[in-house]
């Protein structure tokens, strides 16, 4: 498993390079530019433009732009930040542990909450309470994340009053355990209500498939109890793709985290990559979009590390 693993992050190097590329010349194709918002402006003068594009290196071929930009990266210089004029690693690292936060817990309430409802779907198929879990979880799938956060502040924080709308805290004050928790309930819900419905759609059709199993059958024969057989052996089994389709889920989570942090203010690398997306500021766009390319190719290792150790039948040479 380690050689496996190892092999893995070798083939990763030039994945990461070609994507790096890819982002960059892409960024790069992007009308405007850094120096757009000083166009047509009345005192700035072709010679300004030049100056402000000559300092930022963008009068150079865009091969040696990423050449340069390449060769700072690999030694940890991520560059500056073309607007705040600090570095690109130290604005990424103060705002990745409030987008990892928010991930965290979205996706343990999309696990927690969708395995008991996958089994009682899957144990009471074609029933009633079947139905209803079938409904609203094509409706959770159906509802779009944008949408679903307003009406979510709608509710709770118009409406109701119960829970605040946005930030990660009151202004001005560091928030204790509690606070914290109040002000990341609405966007956790927001950002797992999708997720719990694909999950107990998926687990349910897995449990289902695991149930009509002759092993299944045979438990039932040996007079095992019902609770051990749903428990040990159907979700035991059913578990092994269910974990895997978690972990590629993984990503998806950073990719919802851009609008769920935008609609709730939150802090995060999310609603950091579109402020930086309306401002052309390339080096931080080009950290955000390594950082999400290297949690892709985390989570599909960590399927593939996980199946592995659910499932004994599996070797990895």
């Amino acid at each position: 498993m380690a050689g496996y693993i190892v092999r893995r992050s070798l083939q990763a190097v030039p994945l990461l390079v070609g994507i790096a590329l890819i982002s960059f010349l892409l960024l790069q194709a992007i009308p405007g530019g850094p120096s757009a918002a000083y166009r047509g402006m009345a005192n700035v003068t072709a010679a300004d433009l030049a100056r402000i594009e000559r300092e930022l290196g963008l009068d150079q071929p865009v091969f040696v732009q990423f050449a340069n930009w390449f060769g700072r990266f690999v030694q940890g210089d991520w560059g500056v930040s073309f607007v705040a004029r600090r570095p690109v690693l130290d604005i990424i690292l103060e705002r990745l542990p409030n987008t990892l936060l928010l991930m965290a817990a979205a996706l343990s309430v999309s696990v927690i909450v969708s395995i008991p409802l996958g089994m009682i779907a899957a144990i009471r198929q074609y029933s009633a309470i079947d139905t209803v879990l079938t409904f609203f979880s094509f409706v959770g799938l159906s509802l779009p994340v944008f949408w679903l956060g307003l009406m979510l502040i709608v509710l709770f924080t118009v409406v109701l009053g119960v829970l605040p709308g946005g930030g990660m805290g009151p202004p001005g004050v560091e928030p204790d355990l509690p606070t914290r928790i109040r002000y990341l309930i609405l966007p956790t819900l927001t950002l797992s209500i999708v997720s719990v419905g694909f999950f107990t759609r998926y687990l349910r059709a897995s449990m289902i498939e695991v149930l009509r199993a002759d092993h299944m059958r045979f438990t039932r024969a040996r007079g095992i109890p019902e609770r051990s057989r749903y428990l040990r052996h159907a979700l035991r089994n059913a578990a092994i793709p269910f974990v895997t389709v978690v972990a590629l889920h993984i990503p998806d989570y950073l990719i919802g985290a851009l609008v769920v942090e935008t609609i709730f203010s939150w802090p995060g690398t999310g609603r950091l990559f579109l402020e930086s997306a309306l401002r052309f500021d390339y080096p931080v766009l080009m950290g955000i979009l390594f950082i999400g390319s290297v949690v892709v190719i985390l989570s599909n290792l960590l399927a593939d590390v996980l199946y592995g150790v659910l499932d004994p039948r599996v070797r990895y040479g």
